[in-house]
């Protein structure tokens, strides 16, 4: 039988029932051949269909019965690698004590999956695992889910979509890494992934690759996540192949029982709406900026200066020329920032020398109108820092370690070690440490059957002490940073989030970067270690308003995560930039531009150059400048001004989508003349000496309102969704402000989309207000949804 009709002829497009269902039709023909009852498990507009052995074998959107699985042969929706071989269960059942969990039932494995329904999605949480007597179980694996779905892939959000559809696998906790081992490719379609679809910059297979919850193949896309158990020593590899030992961890942290995903399939416009239900119903990060979920607002992706001789001494002056440009954001970048050391993150002379000086300096931008972020390199460890001066701790991340063969001299400049396989490339650097000393190293070679010369050392590195060592001593490979430094393994990782946040709450601070993010992957954990710094700063965050960059992004820290801006532009080809701004789109975030040096002698031409290409993207910009720069400028005010009157219109969504075509056109020239300040611009193309081009465009902002049609109507127990869409890319919220939704129905404050499951007939009749935050005058709308049985 066709399998598009079966499905609808089956009842499986009820869109009612949350959580575990039954297959009615294809219950009755599995009654009549002998077999057990087929399950489905139903998130949002997702049917996941179930065999009896515990595989997928149809992923359909329940509003019209269209299947998205891949063909080939049917995956285990949920498995384990237990010693070693991938163990996929045989049969599946619902568990005879509860109706919403599921027993899947391998050789040597029993899973236990508990399935929660809500009105946009489903969530799975393994909440039991039994293993056969000295079954070691090492990793749990959800998926992956293969789709058809190949024209968008949003990686690190862990969607694939259509023009129909959004299938998404979100993780929801710091231990559910949205990703796969790399040690288990080839238990996930490893021949068929298309690493770094995108074309980014980062390596083809960069540590971070794997640590996205969904990914393009040849043939479509997959969904997938991951636990590791920790809670005995392991060895992890990362993309390199190179064997990093970890653990344990202490339970529950460590442990497999509590791995938890949420699944869901919605309408593209609605995909969002989704993503901030499943943030907010399951205590994810949901940062907000002016009190809006960052991830729906206009102002994430707001211009800001990178100044890099930010002091106590100039705030003020910096504050005021970000204040003519319209920026409403300063960072602290030069150098060290504002940091004694990466590492310890102790505030440096500029910023005064404490948290309460620093605190002094936010306080002075804040008379401004202006905000202070600051520059950091994640868990990078600076030469100076304490954590490496003697005696240097012992938690900072090292690969393989191997016993010292002979015993190694106080000024020996030769050791002879029992293995190679820590000295392999596949970490940056080549770094010893033995006790509390640091050495680099030229080479190595075999000397014997099991035995290796490691040559070339160059003792007492970071004002350690060179000593003399027995043959038998451990000897570790040290994990290099990019400026030659260490990195700090998981312990410094916490240390770090919790100083941090601190020094944040402390000062007000309210936006950072996390540059360098990628080695806290780099120590072997992957996903997971993104996620204790990211995540644990932000836990500890007193406000929540609060904006981060990244270098880099995961699946578990894309709640976190405000934005990327990656490339420099008049460095960074032109074409980069557009395939990083792809990337961001179809992972809902926001289009940002990389960095534009900004002098106060730059050309105007320059200048507009990028804003022209920023408003075609609605994209913001990094401008790196300095106070220095701008105070001696002979353009400064003139540039200021452009910046200011660009990202006006931009952030109003004046430009008609035509005129943002010829924008991003790299061959023209514009400038930009305000008319009436936040209402009505003059647009002029000109030539590369400034001569203009034919007569000038008009630019206006919108006219608050809606662009919505009339909402559908409802039926009870169907789920419901449809989304209110704002003219004004500057509407900060939506409210239901006379009336009332039909029961069972709500409104997303953020997005606008409304949600849930009909519980009464009856019509329904309500005003939704957008509100602008006072610059731009509120609008409002009446609905009526008429809801039957």
């Amino acid at each position: 039988m066709d399998r598009r009709r079966f499905l609808v002829a089956g009842g499986l497009t009820s869109i009612t029932a949350m959580g575990v269902t039954i297959a009615p039709a294809r219950a009755e023909q599995a009654a009549e051949a002998g077999a057990s009852r087929p399950l489905a498990v139903t998130a949002g507009f997702l049917a996941v269909g179930l065999s009896d052995s515990g595989r997928v074998d149809s992923l359909v959107d329940l509003r019209n019965g269209t299947d998205y699985l891949a063909g080939g042969s049917p995956v285990p929706l949920v498995s384990v690698v237990a010693d070693g071989s991938h163990e996929v269960p045989r049969s599946v059942r619902v568990a005879s004590d509860h109706p919403q969990i599921l027993e899947f039932t391998g050789e040597k494995v029993t899973i236990r999956v508990k399935v929660a329904g809500f009105p946009t999605h489903a969530t799975l949480e393994v909440v039991g695992l039994t293993a056969a007597p000295g079954v070691d179980v090492q990793t749990l694996l959800w998926g992956p889910l293969p789709t058809v779905i190949g024209e968008t892939i949003g990686e690190t959000a862990g969607v694939v979509a259509n023009g129909e559809v959004v299938l998404g696998l979100r993780p929801l906790n710091d231990k559910t890494v949205g990703g796969w081992p790399n040690e288990h490719l080839a238990y996930g379609y490893s021949d068929d992934l298309i690493w770094n679809p995108y074309g980014l910059q980062t390596g083809e297979k960069d540590e971070w690759l794997a640590s996205n919850a969904a990914a393009k193949t040849r043939w479509g896309s997959v969904l997938r996540a991951a636990t590791y158990d920790y809670s005995r020593p392991r060895v992890r590899q990362r993309t390199t192949g190179y064997e990093i030992p970890l653990g344990p961890l202490p339970a529950p942290e460590g442990r497999i029982v509590g791995s938890k995903i949420a699944l869901f399939g919605s309408a593209p416009d609605l995909a969002l709406t989704v993503l901030s239900h499943i943030a907010r119903g399951h205590d994810l990060a949901y940062p907000t900026i002016d009190g809006q979920w960052q991830k729906a607002a206009q102002r994430t992706s707001q211009s800001h200066f990178w100044v890099h001789d930010l002091n106590t001494g100039n705030v003020t002056a910096a504050s005021r020329f970000a204040r003519q440009a319209g920026v409403r954001s300063i960072y602290a970048i030069s150098g060290n920032g504002p940091w004694k050391s990466h590492g310890h993150y102790e505030f440096n002379g500029s910023f005064g020398g404490s948290d309460a000086a620093a605190a002094q300096l936010v306080a002075t931008a804040a008379r401004e109108g202006i905000e202070v972020g600051v520059h950091t390199l994640s868990n990078f460890i600076d030469t100076g820092d304490p954590y490496v001066t003697p005696p240097a701790d012992a938690r900072l991340a090292v690969g393989g370690s191997f016993k010292l063969t002979r015993p190694l001299g106080q000024s020996d400049t030769t050791l002879y070690g029992d293995g190679d396989r820590p000295l392999a490339p596949g970490v940056d650097g080549k770094r010893l440490r033995i006790g509390d000393e640091f050495l680099t190293y030229d080479a190595v070679s075999p000397v014997g059957a099991a035995e290796w010369e490691v040559s070339g050392l160059k003792r007492a590195q970071w004002g350690s002490a060179a000593q003399s060592y027995p043959a038998g001593t451990d000897a570790a490979r040290l994990i290099q940073n990019g400026y030659g430094g260490a990195i700090g393994g998981l312990p410094i990782i916490d240390e770090i989030a919790t100083r941090l946040a601190t020094a944040y709450n402390g000062t007000g601070v309210l936006a950072t970067s996390y540059d360098g993010l990628e080695a806290a992957g780099y120590t072997g954990w992957g996903g997971y270690g993104f996620a204790r710094l990211v995540n644990g700063v932000y836990r500890q965050l007193d406000s929540k308003d609060f904006l981060t960059e990244c270098s880099n992004l995961s699946s578990n820290t894309w709640d976190a995560q405000s934005r990327a801006s990656w490339g420099e532009i008049g460095v960074t080809d032109y074409a980069q930039i557009l395939r990083s701004n792809t990337f961001y789109r179809a992972n809902y975030m926001p289009g940002m531009m990389g960095q534009q040096g900004l002098s106060g002698n730059d050309s105007l031409q320059k200048i507009e150059v990028t804003m022209a290409r920023a408003a075609s993207l609605n994209a913001g910009i990094n401008f790196e400048t300095s106070v220095g720069s701008l105070a001696s400028g002979s353009h400064t005010t003139e540039l200021l001004e452009a910046i200011r009157i660009w990202d006006a219109a931009r952030i109003c969504g004046a430009f008609t989508p035509a005129q943002k075509t010829e924008l991003g056109d790299p061959a023209k020239y514009w400038h930009l003349t305000e008319v009436t300040p936040n209402e009505e611009w003059s647009l002029q193309e000109r030539d590369s000496a400034g001569a203009p081009i034919g007569e000038p465009q008009p630019v206006n902002a919108s006219t608050p309102g809606f662009t919505t049609p009339e909402p559908p109507n409802a039926r009870i127990g169907r789920l419901y969704a449809f989304k209110v869409a704002s003219r004004t890319p500057q509407t900060l919220r939506y409210e239901v402000t006379s009336g009332s939704l039909p029961r069972g129905l709500t409104l997303n404050e953020d997005t606008g989309g409304i949600t849930g499951v009909p519980e009464s007939t009856g019509t329904s009749k309500f005003t939704v207000t957008a509100r602008n935050g006072g610059s731009v005058a509120d609008a409002r709308i009446t609905y009526r949804v008429r809801t039957t049985g």
